[in-house]
Protein backbone atom coordinates (compact mmCIF):
# COMPACT_ATOMS: atom_id res chain seq x y z
CA UNK A 1 0.00 0.00 0.00
CA UNK A 2 1.27 3.54 -0.72
CA UNK A 3 2.29 5.73 2.19
CA UNK A 4 -0.53 8.16 2.97
CA UNK A 5 -0.25 11.46 4.76
CA UNK A 6 -2.85 12.44 7.37
CA UNK A 7 -6.30 13.45 6.20
CA UNK A 8 -6.29 17.08 5.19
CA UNK A 9 -9.29 19.34 5.89
CA UNK A 10 -9.93 21.79 3.05
CA UNK A 11 -11.96 24.90 2.53
CA UNK A 12 -14.81 22.95 0.92
CA UNK A 13 -15.28 20.48 3.77
CA UNK A 14 -13.69 17.52 2.04
CA UNK A 15 -10.87 15.26 3.02
CA UNK A 16 -8.01 14.32 0.75
CA UNK A 17 -5.33 11.68 1.00
CA UNK A 18 -2.01 12.55 -0.62
CA UNK A 19 1.14 10.50 -0.95
CA UNK A 20 4.18 12.73 -0.65
CA UNK A 21 6.35 9.96 -2.11
CA UNK A 22 4.51 10.15 -5.45
CA UNK A 23 3.02 13.66 -5.45
CA UNK A 24 4.35 15.81 -8.29
CA UNK A 25 4.44 19.57 -8.74
CA UNK A 26 1.96 19.42 -11.63
CA UNK A 27 -0.45 17.29 -9.61
CA UNK A 28 -0.02 19.60 -6.62
CA UNK A 29 -0.99 22.53 -8.81
CA UNK A 30 -4.13 20.68 -9.88
CA UNK A 31 -5.08 20.17 -6.23
CA UNK A 32 -4.54 23.85 -5.54
CA UNK A 33 -6.62 24.87 -8.55
CA UNK A 34 -9.52 22.62 -7.49
CA UNK A 35 -9.35 24.00 -3.93
CA UNK A 36 -8.63 20.54 -2.58
CA UNK A 37 -5.41 21.66 -0.95
CA UNK A 38 -3.75 24.93 0.04
CA UNK A 39 -0.11 25.91 -0.31
CA UNK A 40 0.02 26.44 3.45
CA UNK A 41 -1.11 22.87 4.11
CA UNK A 42 1.30 21.50 1.52
CA UNK A 43 4.19 23.31 3.22
CA UNK A 44 3.13 21.91 6.59
CA UNK A 45 3.09 18.38 5.20
CA UNK A 46 6.52 18.64 3.59
CA UNK A 47 8.02 20.16 6.73
CA UNK A 48 6.55 17.29 8.74
CA UNK A 49 8.12 14.77 6.37
CA UNK A 50 11.49 16.49 6.71
CA UNK A 51 11.18 16.44 10.48
CA UNK A 52 10.24 12.77 10.39
CA UNK A 53 13.10 11.44 8.28
CA UNK A 54 15.90 13.97 7.91
CA UNK A 55 17.60 13.72 11.32
CA UNK A 56 15.01 11.35 12.78
CA UNK A 57 13.50 8.16 11.36
CA UNK A 58 15.67 7.00 8.46
CA UNK A 59 18.14 9.82 9.20
CA UNK A 60 18.62 10.66 5.54
CA UNK A 61 20.56 13.88 6.24
CA UNK A 62 19.30 15.40 2.99
CA UNK A 63 18.62 18.84 4.44
CA UNK A 64 21.15 21.22 5.99
CA UNK A 65 18.75 24.01 6.95
CA UNK A 66 15.01 24.66 6.90
CA UNK A 67 13.61 28.13 6.35
CA UNK A 68 11.89 29.84 9.26
CA UNK A 69 8.54 28.11 9.62
CA UNK A 70 6.56 31.26 10.29
CA UNK A 71 8.08 33.02 7.28
CA UNK A 72 7.35 30.29 4.76
CA UNK A 73 3.86 29.69 6.09
CA UNK A 74 3.22 33.40 5.75
CA UNK A 75 4.46 33.28 2.16
CA UNK A 76 2.26 30.24 1.47
CA UNK A 77 -0.76 32.12 2.82
CA UNK A 78 0.08 35.09 0.58
CA UNK A 79 0.20 32.83 -2.45
CA UNK A 80 -3.08 31.20 -1.39
CA UNK A 81 -4.70 34.64 -1.23
CA UNK A 82 -3.32 35.55 -4.63
CA UNK A 83 -4.78 32.34 -6.06
CA UNK A 84 -8.18 33.11 -4.53
CA UNK A 85 -8.02 36.52 -6.19
CA UNK A 86 -7.22 34.97 -9.57
CA UNK A 87 -3.58 36.05 -9.58
CA UNK A 88 -1.52 33.03 -10.63
CA UNK A 89 2.19 33.69 -11.10
CA UNK A 90 2.76 30.56 -13.14
CA UNK A 91 2.35 26.77 -13.25
CA UNK A 92 4.38 26.34 -10.04
CA UNK A 93 2.50 28.97 -8.04
CA UNK A 94 2.55 27.96 -4.38
CA UNK A 95 4.70 24.84 -4.92
CA UNK A 96 7.44 24.07 -2.35
CA UNK A 97 10.99 23.64 -3.65
CA UNK A 98 14.35 22.77 -2.07
CA UNK A 99 17.61 24.28 -3.31
CA UNK A 100 21.16 23.03 -2.95
CA UNK A 101 23.13 24.80 -0.21
CA UNK A 102 25.72 26.10 -2.64
CA UNK A 103 24.33 29.59 -3.15
CA UNK A 104 23.96 32.60 -0.86
CA UNK A 105 20.62 33.19 0.86
CA UNK A 106 19.84 35.82 3.44
CA UNK A 107 17.05 33.89 5.16
CA UNK A 108 19.00 30.65 5.64
CA UNK A 109 22.67 29.86 6.31
CA UNK A 110 24.90 29.66 3.24
CA UNK A 111 27.28 26.91 4.33
CA UNK A 112 28.23 24.95 1.21
CA UNK A 113 28.51 22.17 3.80
CA UNK A 114 31.49 23.82 5.52
CA UNK A 115 31.71 24.93 9.15
CA UNK A 116 33.90 27.78 7.92
CA UNK A 117 30.78 29.34 6.39
CA UNK A 118 28.17 28.19 8.91
CA UNK A 119 28.19 31.33 11.02
CA UNK A 120 28.67 33.73 8.14
CA UNK A 121 25.98 36.01 6.81
CA UNK A 122 25.14 36.52 3.16
CA UNK A 123 25.13 40.13 2.00
CA UNK A 124 22.73 39.38 -0.85
CA UNK A 125 20.57 36.59 -2.25
CA UNK A 126 21.69 34.63 -5.27
CA UNK A 127 19.83 35.87 -8.34
CA UNK A 128 17.98 32.58 -8.70
CA UNK A 129 16.18 33.25 -5.40
CA UNK A 130 14.35 36.18 -6.95
CA UNK A 131 13.55 34.11 -10.03
CA UNK A 132 11.97 31.36 -7.95
CA UNK A 133 10.06 33.80 -5.76
CA UNK A 134 8.74 35.73 -8.75
CA UNK A 135 7.46 32.47 -10.22
CA UNK A 136 5.51 31.79 -7.04
CA UNK A 137 7.59 28.95 -5.62
CA UNK A 138 8.19 28.54 -1.89
CA UNK A 139 11.81 27.77 -0.95
CA UNK A 140 11.41 25.64 2.16
CA UNK A 141 14.92 24.32 2.74
CA UNK A 142 18.51 24.01 1.54
CA UNK A 143 19.90 20.59 0.71
CA UNK A 144 23.01 18.80 1.89
CA UNK A 145 25.83 18.21 -0.59
CA UNK A 146 29.37 17.02 -1.00
CA UNK A 147 31.24 19.77 0.82
CA UNK A 148 31.99 22.77 -1.39
CA UNK A 149 30.36 20.93 -4.28
CA UNK A 150 33.11 18.29 -4.15
CA UNK A 151 35.80 20.98 -4.34
CA UNK A 152 37.43 20.36 -0.96
CA UNK A 153 39.32 17.08 -1.00
CA UNK A 154 40.28 14.07 -3.07
CA UNK A 155 37.84 11.13 -3.09
CA UNK A 156 35.82 12.40 -0.12
CA UNK A 157 32.60 10.41 0.29
CA UNK A 158 29.93 11.75 -2.05
CA UNK A 159 27.08 13.39 -0.18
CA UNK A 160 29.12 14.04 2.97
CA UNK A 161 29.65 17.46 4.47
CA UNK A 162 30.81 18.39 7.97
CA UNK A 163 27.69 20.52 8.54
CA UNK A 164 25.11 18.18 7.04
CA UNK A 165 26.64 14.78 7.73
CA UNK A 166 26.35 11.85 5.33
CA UNK A 167 23.40 12.04 2.97
CA UNK A 168 21.81 8.64 2.43
CA UNK A 169 20.06 7.16 -0.58
CA UNK A 170 16.51 6.35 0.61
CA UNK A 171 16.37 3.35 -1.73
CA UNK A 172 19.34 1.72 0.04
CA UNK A 173 18.92 0.38 3.56
CA UNK A 174 21.84 0.46 5.96
CA UNK A 175 24.99 2.53 6.22
CA UNK A 176 27.81 2.91 3.73
CA UNK A 177 30.37 0.10 4.33
CA UNK A 178 33.77 0.99 5.71
CA UNK A 179 36.34 1.27 2.96
CA UNK A 180 33.77 1.84 0.22
CA UNK A 181 34.83 4.04 -2.72
CA UNK A 182 33.56 7.61 -2.81
CA UNK A 183 30.84 6.92 -5.39
CA UNK A 184 29.88 3.61 -3.83
CA UNK A 185 26.60 1.99 -4.82
CA UNK A 186 25.63 2.15 -1.14
CA UNK A 187 25.79 5.95 -1.21
CA UNK A 188 23.77 8.71 -2.88
CA UNK A 189 26.55 9.85 -5.28
CA UNK A 190 27.15 13.59 -5.46
CA UNK A 191 27.56 16.40 -5.17
CA UNK A 192 23.84 17.34 -5.32
CA UNK A 193 23.05 14.39 -3.08
CA UNK A 194 20.58 16.06 -0.75
CA UNK A 195 18.59 17.58 -3.61
CA UNK A 196 17.99 14.11 -5.08
CA UNK A 197 17.30 12.33 -1.80
CA UNK A 198 14.88 15.10 -0.77
CA UNK A 199 12.61 14.57 -3.78
CA UNK A 200 12.76 10.77 -3.56
CA UNK A 201 11.91 10.91 0.16
CA UNK A 202 8.94 13.24 -0.24
CA UNK A 203 10.59 16.29 1.34
CA UNK A 204 9.47 18.38 -1.65
CA UNK A 205 8.07 17.59 -5.11
CA UNK A 206 10.98 19.30 -6.92
CA UNK A 207 14.46 20.54 -6.11
CA UNK A 208 17.51 22.15 -7.68
CA UNK A 209 21.08 20.92 -7.90
CA UNK A 210 24.21 21.98 -9.72
CA UNK A 211 26.56 19.94 -11.88
CA UNK A 212 30.06 20.20 -13.20
CA UNK A 213 30.71 16.49 -13.80
CA UNK A 214 27.81 14.27 -12.77
CA UNK A 215 26.72 16.20 -9.67
CA UNK A 216 23.05 16.27 -10.74
CA UNK A 217 22.79 13.21 -12.94
CA UNK A 218 24.63 10.66 -10.78
CA UNK A 219 22.47 11.34 -7.68
CA UNK A 220 19.38 11.33 -9.92
CA UNK A 221 20.31 7.86 -11.12
CA UNK A 222 20.76 6.55 -7.58
CA UNK A 223 17.46 8.09 -6.43
CA UNK A 224 15.45 6.97 -9.49
CA UNK A 225 14.42 10.47 -10.63
CA UNK A 226 14.17 12.54 -13.76
CA UNK A 227 16.70 15.36 -13.82
CA UNK A 228 18.76 17.50 -16.14
CA UNK A 229 21.94 19.51 -16.12
CA UNK A 230 21.01 22.45 -18.32
CA UNK A 231 23.29 23.99 -20.93
CA UNK A 232 26.15 25.80 -19.16
CA UNK A 233 25.59 29.57 -18.93
CA UNK A 234 21.85 29.20 -19.62
CA UNK A 235 21.01 29.91 -15.95
CA UNK A 236 22.06 32.99 -13.98
CA UNK A 237 24.34 31.56 -11.27
CA UNK A 238 25.40 34.80 -9.63
CA UNK A 239 25.69 34.04 -5.94
CA UNK A 240 26.65 30.38 -6.44
CA UNK A 241 29.98 28.96 -5.34
CA UNK A 242 31.65 28.94 -8.76
CA UNK A 243 32.89 25.75 -10.36
CA UNK A 244 33.88 26.49 -13.94
CA UNK A 245 32.11 28.93 -16.23
CA UNK A 246 31.13 27.30 -19.49
CA UNK A 247 31.28 23.83 -17.91
CA UNK A 248 28.81 23.75 -15.01
CA UNK A 249 25.14 24.62 -14.61
CA UNK A 250 22.05 24.34 -12.43
CA UNK A 251 19.23 21.86 -13.06
CA UNK A 252 16.06 20.42 -11.50
CA UNK A 253 15.01 17.08 -10.03
CA UNK A 254 11.48 15.69 -10.24
CA UNK A 255 9.43 12.54 -10.46
CA UNK A 256 8.10 13.46 -13.91
CA UNK A 257 9.44 15.06 -17.06
CA UNK A 258 6.83 17.82 -16.88
CA UNK A 259 8.01 18.94 -13.44
CA UNK A 260 11.63 19.05 -14.61
CA UNK A 261 10.82 20.77 -17.91
CA UNK A 262 8.68 23.50 -16.35
CA UNK A 263 11.18 24.33 -13.61
CA UNK A 264 14.00 24.30 -16.18
CA UNK A 265 12.23 26.88 -18.30
CA UNK A 266 11.57 29.07 -15.26
CA UNK A 267 15.19 29.20 -14.12
CA UNK A 268 16.34 29.77 -17.71
CA UNK A 269 14.03 32.81 -17.79
CA UNK A 270 11.95 31.30 -20.58
CA UNK A 271 8.19 30.97 -20.74
CA UNK A 272 7.22 28.18 -18.31
CA UNK A 273 5.67 26.23 -21.18
CA UNK A 274 8.73 26.63 -23.40
CA UNK A 275 9.42 22.88 -23.49
CA UNK A 276 5.75 21.89 -23.71
CA UNK A 277 3.91 19.97 -25.06
CA UNK A 278 5.91 16.86 -24.33
CA UNK A 279 6.09 13.72 -26.45
CA UNK A 280 4.06 10.66 -25.58
CA UNK A 281 5.33 8.48 -28.42
CA UNK A 282 8.68 7.59 -29.97
CA UNK A 283 7.79 8.42 -33.56
CA UNK A 284 10.34 10.80 -35.04
CA UNK A 285 12.85 10.36 -32.22
CA UNK A 286 16.33 9.08 -33.09
CA UNK A 287 18.62 7.65 -30.40
CA UNK A 288 22.15 6.30 -30.36
CA UNK A 289 23.27 3.91 -27.61
CA UNK A 290 26.94 3.44 -26.75
CA UNK A 291 28.48 0.04 -26.23
CA UNK A 292 28.16 -0.22 -22.42
CA UNK A 293 31.24 -2.38 -21.91
CA UNK A 294 33.36 0.56 -23.10
CA UNK A 295 31.75 2.95 -20.62
CA UNK A 296 32.52 1.61 -17.15
CA UNK A 297 33.75 3.33 -14.02
CA UNK A 298 36.93 2.22 -12.31
CA UNK A 299 36.61 0.03 -9.22
CA UNK A 300 38.09 2.77 -7.02
CA UNK A 301 35.17 5.00 -8.06
CA UNK A 302 32.26 2.52 -7.97
CA UNK A 303 32.93 -0.97 -6.61
CA UNK A 304 32.25 -3.99 -8.80
CA UNK A 305 29.33 -6.12 -7.62
CA UNK A 306 28.73 -9.57 -9.07
CA UNK A 307 25.86 -9.55 -11.52
CA UNK A 308 25.14 -5.81 -11.38
CA UNK A 309 26.66 -4.83 -14.71
CA UNK A 310 24.88 -7.74 -16.35
CA UNK A 311 21.62 -6.46 -14.86
CA UNK A 312 22.17 -2.90 -16.07
CA UNK A 313 23.32 -3.98 -19.54
CA UNK A 314 20.32 -6.30 -19.93
CA UNK A 315 17.96 -3.52 -18.86
CA UNK A 316 19.54 -1.13 -21.36
CA UNK A 317 19.26 -3.62 -24.21
CA UNK A 318 15.65 -4.45 -23.32
CA UNK A 319 14.75 -0.75 -23.19
CA UNK A 320 16.34 -0.08 -26.57
CA UNK A 321 14.37 -2.95 -28.10
CA UNK A 322 11.13 -1.74 -26.52
CA UNK A 323 11.42 1.80 -27.81
CA UNK A 324 12.49 0.62 -31.26
CA UNK A 325 9.34 -1.50 -31.43
CA UNK A 326 7.34 1.62 -30.57
CA UNK A 327 8.67 3.67 -33.46
CA UNK A 328 12.00 5.20 -32.40
CA UNK A 329 15.06 5.02 -34.61
CA UNK A 330 17.60 3.16 -32.46
CA UNK A 331 21.26 2.70 -33.31
CA UNK A 332 23.23 0.44 -30.98
CA UNK A 333 26.94 0.47 -30.14
CA UNK A 334 27.64 3.85 -31.68
CA UNK A 335 31.40 4.51 -31.59
CA UNK A 336 31.54 7.57 -29.36
CA UNK A 337 35.21 8.10 -28.50
CA UNK A 338 36.02 7.23 -24.89
CA UNK A 339 36.77 9.83 -22.26
CA UNK A 340 40.45 8.99 -22.38
CA UNK A 341 40.54 9.58 -26.12
CA UNK A 342 38.82 12.94 -25.72
CA UNK A 343 41.07 14.22 -22.92
CA UNK A 344 44.20 13.23 -24.83
CA UNK A 345 43.42 16.19 -27.11
CA UNK A 346 44.70 18.65 -24.49
CA UNK A 347 48.25 19.63 -25.45
CA UNK A 348 49.55 20.35 -21.94
CA UNK A 349 47.24 18.57 -19.49
CA UNK A 350 46.06 15.07 -18.61
CA UNK A 351 43.29 16.08 -16.19
CA UNK A 352 40.35 18.36 -17.00
CA UNK A 353 40.29 19.17 -13.29
CA UNK A 354 43.38 21.34 -13.75
CA UNK A 355 41.23 23.70 -15.82
CA UNK A 356 38.66 23.89 -13.06
CA UNK A 357 41.27 24.59 -10.39
CA UNK A 358 42.49 27.58 -12.41
CA UNK A 359 38.96 28.93 -12.82
CA UNK A 360 38.14 28.49 -9.14
CA UNK A 361 41.31 30.32 -8.10
CA UNK A 362 40.11 33.31 -10.10
CA UNK A 363 36.40 33.18 -9.27
CA UNK A 364 36.16 32.13 -5.62
CA UNK A 365 37.26 35.48 -4.13
CA UNK A 366 34.20 37.10 -5.72
CA UNK A 367 31.90 34.54 -4.08
CA UNK A 368 33.62 34.76 -0.70
CA UNK A 369 33.14 38.52 -0.77
CA UNK A 370 29.36 37.93 -0.72
CA UNK A 371 29.70 36.50 2.81
CA UNK A 372 30.56 38.28 6.05
CA UNK A 373 32.31 36.58 8.96
CA UNK A 374 33.92 33.84 6.83
CA UNK A 375 37.32 33.19 5.26
CA UNK A 376 37.83 35.57 2.34
CA UNK A 377 40.50 33.70 0.38
CA UNK A 378 41.21 30.09 -0.50
CA UNK A 379 44.34 30.29 1.63
CA UNK A 380 42.28 31.48 4.60
CA UNK A 381 39.81 28.62 4.09
CA UNK A 382 42.61 26.04 4.04
CA UNK A 383 44.07 27.50 7.22
CA UNK A 384 40.64 27.61 8.90
CA UNK A 385 40.11 23.94 8.15
CA UNK A 386 43.49 23.06 9.61
CA UNK A 387 42.72 25.03 12.76
CA UNK A 388 39.33 23.32 13.11
CA UNK A 389 40.29 19.83 12.02
CA UNK A 390 38.00 18.31 14.63
CA UNK A 391 35.02 19.84 12.79
CA UNK A 392 36.19 19.59 9.19
CA UNK A 393 37.78 16.15 8.92
CA UNK A 394 36.97 12.55 9.76
CA UNK A 395 39.23 9.49 9.67
CA UNK A 396 37.90 8.76 6.18
CA UNK A 397 37.30 12.26 4.80
CA UNK A 398 40.60 13.62 5.90
CA UNK A 399 42.13 15.84 3.23
CA UNK A 400 41.66 19.12 1.37
CA UNK A 401 43.81 18.35 -1.64
CA UNK A 402 41.41 20.00 -4.10
CA UNK A 403 41.54 23.27 -2.17
CA UNK A 404 45.33 23.02 -2.13
CA UNK A 405 45.30 22.38 -5.87
CA UNK A 406 43.22 25.52 -6.37
CA UNK A 407 45.62 27.54 -4.19
CA UNK A 408 48.68 26.19 -5.97
CA UNK A 409 47.48 26.50 -9.56
CA UNK A 410 50.10 28.28 -11.69
CA UNK A 411 48.25 28.00 -14.97
CA UNK A 412 48.26 31.06 -17.22
CA UNK A 413 45.28 32.36 -19.15
CA UNK A 414 47.03 31.43 -22.38
CA UNK A 415 47.51 27.84 -21.22
CA UNK A 416 43.92 27.69 -20.07
CA UNK A 417 42.54 29.00 -23.35
CA UNK A 418 44.70 26.65 -25.42
CA UNK A 419 43.68 23.54 -23.53
CA UNK A 420 40.00 24.45 -23.24
CA UNK A 421 39.87 25.08 -26.99
CA UNK A 422 41.43 21.70 -27.76
CA UNK A 423 39.26 19.82 -25.26
CA UNK A 424 36.03 21.50 -26.32
CA UNK A 425 36.71 20.90 -30.00
CA UNK A 426 37.49 17.24 -29.32
CA UNK A 427 34.38 16.67 -27.20
CA UNK A 428 32.02 18.49 -29.52
CA UNK A 429 33.58 16.96 -32.59
CA UNK A 430 33.20 13.45 -31.15
CA UNK A 431 29.53 14.04 -30.34
CA UNK A 432 28.60 15.69 -33.63
CA UNK A 433 30.34 13.08 -35.76
CA UNK A 434 28.24 10.40 -34.12
CA UNK A 435 25.03 12.43 -34.40
CA UNK A 436 25.67 13.09 -38.10
CA UNK A 437 27.18 9.78 -39.19
CA UNK A 438 24.48 7.68 -37.51
CA UNK A 439 21.56 10.09 -37.99
CA UNK A 440 20.59 10.33 -34.35
CA UNK A 441 19.47 13.29 -32.20
CA UNK A 442 20.84 12.22 -28.81
CA UNK A 443 23.36 9.80 -27.32
CA UNK A 444 22.64 7.49 -24.37
CA UNK A 445 25.12 5.79 -22.03
CA UNK A 446 25.03 4.00 -18.65
CA UNK A 447 24.80 6.26 -15.61
CA UNK A 448 27.99 5.01 -13.93
CA UNK A 449 30.14 6.25 -16.80
CA UNK A 450 32.05 9.33 -17.94
CA UNK A 451 29.35 10.64 -20.29
CA UNK A 452 28.89 13.40 -17.68
CA UNK A 453 32.53 14.38 -18.25
CA UNK A 454 31.99 14.45 -22.01
CA UNK A 455 28.99 16.74 -21.47
CA UNK A 456 31.05 19.04 -19.26
CA UNK A 457 33.93 19.17 -21.74
CA UNK A 458 31.54 19.97 -24.58
CA UNK A 459 29.41 22.42 -22.58
CA UNK A 460 26.27 20.40 -23.38
CA UNK A 461 23.14 19.49 -21.37
CA UNK A 462 22.75 16.03 -19.86
CA UNK A 463 19.55 14.31 -18.72
CA UNK A 464 18.77 11.30 -16.55
CA UNK A 465 16.40 8.48 -17.57
CA UNK A 466 15.49 6.10 -14.71
CA UNK A 467 16.00 2.50 -15.84
CA UNK A 468 15.78 0.16 -12.85
CA UNK A 469 16.88 -0.77 -9.34
CA UNK A 470 19.78 -3.00 -8.35
CA UNK A 471 18.91 -6.51 -7.24
CA UNK A 472 21.68 -6.48 -4.64
CA UNK A 473 20.72 -3.36 -2.66
CA UNK A 474 17.93 -1.39 -4.34
CA UNK A 475 19.98 1.56 -5.63
CA UNK A 476 18.63 3.13 -8.77
CA UNK A 477 20.40 2.96 -12.11
CA UNK A 478 19.72 4.95 -15.23
CA UNK A 479 20.80 5.99 -18.66
CA UNK A 480 22.23 9.44 -19.27
CA UNK A 481 21.28 11.30 -22.43
CA UNK A 482 23.25 14.10 -24.08
CA UNK A 483 22.28 16.62 -26.76
CA UNK A 484 24.02 19.70 -28.19
CA UNK A 485 24.02 23.05 -26.40
CA UNK A 486 20.62 24.71 -26.28
CA UNK A 487 18.82 21.55 -27.39
CA UNK A 488 17.27 20.60 -24.07
CA UNK A 489 13.98 20.21 -25.94
CA UNK A 490 15.33 17.02 -27.57
CA UNK A 491 16.26 15.62 -24.17
CA UNK A 492 12.83 16.44 -22.77
CA UNK A 493 11.07 14.78 -25.70
CA UNK A 494 13.10 11.61 -25.18
CA UNK A 495 12.58 11.85 -21.41
CA UNK A 496 8.82 12.21 -21.77
CA UNK A 497 8.48 9.32 -24.24
CA UNK A 498 10.64 7.27 -21.86
CA UNK A 499 8.32 8.11 -18.98
CA UNK A 500 5.25 7.11 -21.02
CA UNK A 501 6.88 3.80 -21.99
CA UNK A 502 8.30 2.93 -18.57
CA UNK A 503 5.89 4.49 -16.05
CA UNK A 504 7.06 2.30 -13.18
CA UNK A 505 10.73 3.30 -13.38
CA UNK A 506 10.17 6.00 -10.75
CA UNK A 507 8.96 4.42 -7.55
CA UNK A 508 8.84 5.25 -3.82
CA UNK A 509 11.70 3.99 -1.67
CA UNK A 510 10.71 0.70 -0.05
CA UNK A 511 11.88 1.82 3.38
CA UNK A 512 9.52 4.80 3.31
CA UNK A 513 6.40 3.06 2.04
CA UNK A 514 4.05 2.69 4.98
CA UNK A 515 6.02 5.14 7.14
Amino acid sequence: MPALCPLIPTTISMTLKVNLLTLTAVRLQELFSKRLLTSRRAVELYLAQIDKHNHNGLQLNAIISVADRADILQRAELLDRERAQGKIRGPLHGVPVIIKDICVTQNMPSTCGSYAFKCGEAKVDAHIIGTLNDAGLIIIAKANLSELGNAKGDHLMAGWSPVGGQTKNPHVEGDIPLGAPYLTSWGPAGSSSGSATAVAAGFSPISLGTELEGSITWPAARAGLYAIKLTPDSVDQHGFLPCAKGFDCTGPYGKTTADVAILSAIIQLLRPDHYLPLATSWHGLKLGFVEPTLWRSAADVVEEVDGFLQQTDSAMFAASEAIAEQGARVVKSIPLPTWGEITSSMPDLDDMGDLFAYQMKLSWPGFLALLEGTPQTVEDLIDWNKAHADLEFTPRDNNQRVLEKIRDSTMTQEQYDRNVKALREAARGAIHRVLYDYDVDVILAPCDSRLNSVAAAAGYPLGNLPLGYADFNGRGFSLHVIAPAGEEAKIFQVMSAWEATFPDNVRPPRALVGQ
